[in-house]
């Protein structure tokens, strides 16, 4: 990947975790509204580099799920059918940041903090990108 790419994909990888909140994941049952637990604050020095790193493998693959289903849902024009469809993207979501050994808790507090520090969200760029 030549330096400039590297820096395009650097920049739009920092603006989807901005503007996306990082993928935040909300545990939800059949037939409930999401649940609206905030994450509780977690400054970057409490977040181990093992942590910061299952955060960044959970993520990169949020993001493909996030790209599949939205391809789904644009091509259904069913709203039952979306809404299945969303509710499987989100159980799969779940499912991806427990099997990379993390609680939706501890997603969603480093989610945060990578939300409100810049050094934190360049680091977890970097590490999707790798």
């Amino acid at each position: 990947m030549t330096q400039l790419n590297a820096r395009l994909v650097s920049a739009s990888l920092a603006a989807l975790l901005m503007a996306a909140g990082a993928s935040q994941v909300s545990a939800q049952q059949a037939n409930q509204a999401p649940a609206t637990r905030a994450a509780p604050a977690m400054q970057a020095s409490e977040i181990s580099d093992k942590k910061l790193e299952k955060f960044a493998d959970s993520l990169g693959e949020i993001m493909e799920i996030r790209q599949d289903f939205t391809a789904k849902l644009e091509k259904t024009g069913d709203p039952s059918e979306a809404q299945q469809l969303q509710q499987q993207a989100n159980e799969k979501m779940m499912n991806t940041v427990v099997e990379n050994d993390l609680s939706i808790e501890e997603y969603n507090a480093i989610n945060q903090a990578v939300q409100n520090d810049p050094k934190l969200r360049d680091k977890v760029v970097a590490m999707v990108q790798n």
